[in-house]
C-alpha cells in the first residue's frame, strides 16, 4: 500500500473499527472480534460511504494485515498443552475435524452453494471459526461476498453454543473434562472456547483449551491441502503460502525459546489485532 494522504485516511477508519472490536471483545470475550470488525465495516462502508479510491486500504488490511495475524497465531501453540493430548486424543481430534470438514462441505453443496463458499464454510466449522475462514480465504480466489457470508453463519453459530453446550452437558451429566473436551472439539472460535468453559470450571477450561489449540494446528495442514488442492501442475513449494511456514515457524520458536508469558500474551493479543 502505498503511503498517500487518501489510503492512510481509508486505513484509520479501518482501524478505528478494529480498536472498537479489540475492546468490545476484551469485555465479552464469547464474541468474535473479526466478525465484529465486519459488522463495524459494514457500518462504516455504508454510512460515510466507501469509494473505490478506499479500495487500496481495504485490500492491505484483508491481506497484508491478516497474513501477518496468521503467523502470529504461533504464539497460541503450546507443546507441553499438545502432548497432554495424547496419540488417541489427537487421532479423536483429527477424526472430528475431518467428518465436520467434509459433512458440512457436502451439506452445502448439497443446498446449491457454490465451491469457494462451501468450503470457507466447512474450514470455519471444523477449525477455529472466522480466523480459519480468514486464513483459507487468502490461499484461495474466494470473493468478499462469500468470505462475509461465512465469517456471519459461523460466529452466530459459535456465539449460540456458548449459550447451547453448557446447559446440554449438565443435561447429560458429563464430568468438567468430558465437557471442556466437548466444547474444544465443537465451538469454532478460541475466544468462545474460552468463554464457554469458563462459565463450567478450571478443569473444563484446561481441557477446551487443549482440544481446541490442538484444532489451530490442523489449520496447517488443511490450507496446504488447499492450497495443492487448488493450483494445476504446481510443485509443493510454489503452492504453499508463505504465511503458513510463517506460522510454522513462529510456534517452532516459541516452543523452543524460554519467552516471558507476557511476550506470549502480547503476541496472542497482536494476532487477535490483525485477524
Amino acid at each position: 500500500m502505498k503511503l498517500t494522504a487518501t489510503n492512510l485516511r481509508y486505513f484509520s477508519f479501518i482501524s478505528i473499527a478494529v480498536a472498537i472490536a479489540y475492546s468490545i471483545n476484551r469485555i465479552q470475550g464469547a464474541i468474535s472480534p473479526l466478525f465484529l470488525s465486519m459488522i463495524l465495516g459494514l457500518l462504516i462502508a455504508n454510512t460515510i460511504g466507501w469509494r473505490a479510491e478506499g479500495k487500496e486500504a481495504a485490500t492491505f488490511a484483508a491481506k497484508r494485515c491478516l497474513r501477518i495475524g496468521v503467523i502470529l497465531l504461533g504464539f497460541q501453540i503450546s507443546i507441553d498443552k499438545f502432548q497432554e493430548v495424547g496419540p488417541r486424543g489427537l487421532l479423536a481430534v483429527v477424526v472430528i475435524v475431518s467428518v465436520v470438514f467434509l459433512g458440512i462441505r457436502a451439506a452445502a453443496k448439497r443446498l446449491g452453494l457454490n465451491d469457494s463458499l462451501a468450503t470457507l464454510l466447512s474450514g470455519g466449522f471444523a477449525i477455529c471459526g472466522a480466523t480459519a475462514i480468514a486464513a483459507i480465504s487468502s490461499t484461495r480466489k474466494s470473493e468478499e461476498r462469500d468470505v462475509s457470508y461465512a465469517v456471519a453463519i459461523v460466529a452466530l453459530c459459535g456465539t449460540l453454543s456458548v449459550f447451547v453446550i453448557p446447559p446440554l452437558a449438565t443435561l447429560f451429566s458429563l464430568s468438567d473434562a468430558t465437557a471442556g473436551a466437548w466444547i474444544g472439539a465443537a465451538v469454532h472460535d478460541v475466544g468462545q472456547v474460552i468463554a464457554t468453559a469458563s462459565l463450567m470450571s478450571p478443569e473444563a477450561l484446561d481441557s477446551a483449551v487443549i482440544v481446541k489449540l490442538t484444532r489451530v494446528v490442523l489449520l496447517v495442514p488443511l490450507m496446504l491441502f488447499l492450497s495443492i488442492g487448488s493450483t494445476e501442475k504446481r510443485s509443493l513449494k510454489s503452492a504453499t503460502p508463505t504465511f503458513v511456514l510463517g506460522f510454522v515457524a513462529c510456534a517452532i520458536l516459541v516452543n523452543l525459546l524460554s519467552l516471558p508469558s507476557d511476550v506470549i500474551t502480547f503476541g496472542k493479543e497482536t494476532s487477535k489485532i490483525f485477524l
